[in-house]
């Protein structure tokens, strides 16, 4: 029996501008800190010029935050028509086989993290991003080639890189640790992982995530290094941010389930592992006037001085493309 999880006020922000001025169509919209500063991730992104035009497709770009101003992102690196650079590398086989499929083709290797980046030490991180191809128009017909491991730099004159550190993923088969969540806690990584709807955990010590014997799994109620016995966390929950919350002491899990019914679900648990509440009716969101919100994800950074009574959460609009935003007001918060 976790705490009571009632919101008292739901108050739409609006759009996640960036500063720069251009339009940007872009999704996912995950966060972390890197150096304090918030640091956003996005999956496919479309760039529109000064006059308004689509100028092309980046399936992996990063912006940095701001606290005070949490409706706006900021990408450090861009050419004059705005174009943001590709964050996580491509390989140059994966960057010439787009190319040649750049003129109307429907096939094209992608980059995506729907995790954010996990800080192990100050301006350091990893991140888990998954590397597919796409076949056609349609996401069923996406190829999976698993989850890799970057390594994440943020200098303290606020320049962004990440590199790339295998052309393999770790685990080739399974579950894709780390493609679902991932943060750090009490020294180790947590790595919530998605295979066949179903989302599993694992954890690493955060300096030696590229070496599979230091890996344990939960199985049920103990850690074991033997994978074949990891157990079910969530299910049929597309996407979702676990975070621990200072307003309530306890570790919550915000985000949408896979049925395309515009939800927002919330969990609790006094540990990473669990056990872990049922899913809760946090907040029903609109209907757009096509497709679905999807991508729904918490950014605890914003609002410091309200010791978390008070929430960041984002989802992506699937009939505008965008990311909007809300504040959420817990119920209890006298701020």
């Amino acid at each position: 029996m976790g705490p009571k999880l009632e919101i008292s006020k739901f108050e739409r922000l609006g759009t996640l501008v960036d500063v720069n001025g251009h339009k940007y169509i872009r999704d996912i919209g995950c966060s972390s800190t890197l150096r304090g500063v918030p640091i956003w991730l996005f999956g496919d992104t479309f760039p529109h010029n000064a006059k308004g035009q689509m100028i092309g497709l980046i399936t992996s770009t990063a912006a940095m935050g701001n606290p005070k101003e949490p409706t706006k992102s900021k990408y450090l690196d861009i050419d004059r028509d705005g174009r943001p650079v590709q964050f996580i590398p491509f390989t140059d086989e994966e960057q010439a086989f787009n190319k040649q499929n750049s003129s109307g083709g429907a096939k094209r290797y992608f980059l995506w993290s729907f995790s954010k980046i996990v800080e192990v030490e100050p301006g350091e991180g990893w991140i888990f991003f998954t590397k597919g191809r796409t076949q056609s128009q349609s996401l069923q017909d996406n190829v999976d080639f698993g989850v890799q491991i970057g390594r994440v730099h943020f200098t303290p004159d606020r320049k962004l890189s990440c590199e790339r550190m295998m052309r393999e993923p770790l685990f080739k088969d399974g579950c894709k640790w780390g493609s679902w969540e991932a943060f750090l806690d009490k020294g180790y990584i947590y790595l919530y992982g998605e295979h066949g709807g179903h989302v599993y955990l694992a954890r690493v010590p955060p300096q030696c995530p590229m070496d599979k014997s230091q890996y344990e799994f939960w199985c049920k109620d103990h850690w074991s290094k033997d994978e074949s016995k990891k157990s079910e966390l969530f299910w049929k929950l597309q996407s979702g941010t676990v975070f621990w919350s200072r307003f309530h002491k306890c570790f919550l899990m915000i985000g949408c389930t896979m049925w395309a019914d515009n939800k927002i679900v919330v969990r609790s648990a006094p540990r990473p592992e669990g056990p872990w509440t049922n899913d809760e009716l946090l907040y029903q969101l609109y209907k757009p006037p096509s497709g679905f919100n999807y991508c729904v994800n918490a950014h605890p950074w914003a609002f410091p001085e309200s010791s978390g009574g008070e929430l960041l959460v984002s989802w992506t609009d699937q009939h505008t493309g965008v990311i909007e935003l809300s504040k959420i007001t817990w119920k209890g918060y006298q701020g």
